[in-house]
């Protein structure tokens, strides 16, 4: 009967113990499937929202709308998620199939010129946030009794656009 009760026992602490372990694998994962989905998106969007008539003399002017339709396009066929509102360079987009919290992301546009070379380079950040979603019983049950024991999603990228020759 006492083998028995520490069997139990064993099997209750090894459960406490691998549930965190598995939900910090899945937040790795998550953030690996987001940093991917931002890159990805901003290829797209850089891609298809450079100024061709600036392309000649070497300059990487950026039509800031095309690029924010772009990236909301990709953004949205990578992570399964639709734009449910924007206000300027922020939009919010929620997951389609209940997977994620709602995701913010927040884009800044700076175009200056190169000193070296003369040309006009464009800096794009962009910040992304969102309340992780927790999927194991016992961290979800954590976060239902206590609010303020959420984690939080957060990719920032700086991406520096410009045209060589």
């Amino acid at each position: 009967m006492r083998t028995m009760a520490i069997g139990i026992l064993l099997v209750i602490l090894a459960s406490i113990f691998i549930e965190p372990l598995t939900e910090l694998v899945n937040v790795f994962r998550e953030r690996l499937v987001v940093s991917t989905a931002v890159n990805n998106a901003v290829r797209a969007a850089k891609d298809r929202s450079l100024e061709y008539e600036l392309l000649r003399g070497l300059d990487a002017q950026i039509d800031e709308n095309r690029f924010k339709a772009y990236f909301e396009t990709a953004f949205e066929d990578a992570m399964n998620m639709t734009r449910t509102g924007s206000d300027g360079d922020t939009m919010i987009f929620r997951s389609d199939d209940g997977k994620y919290n709602d995701f913010r992301v927040a884009l800044a546009f700076d175009a200056k010129e190169d000193l070296a070379s003369g040309q006009i380079v464009t800096e794009v950040d962009v910040t992304v946030e969102s309340d992780y979603k927790f999927k194991t019983k016992y961290l979800k049950l954590a976060e239902d009794a206590n609010k303020d024991a959420g984690f939080r999603l957060i990719a920032e990228r700086s991406f520096v656009v410009s045209v060589k020759n």
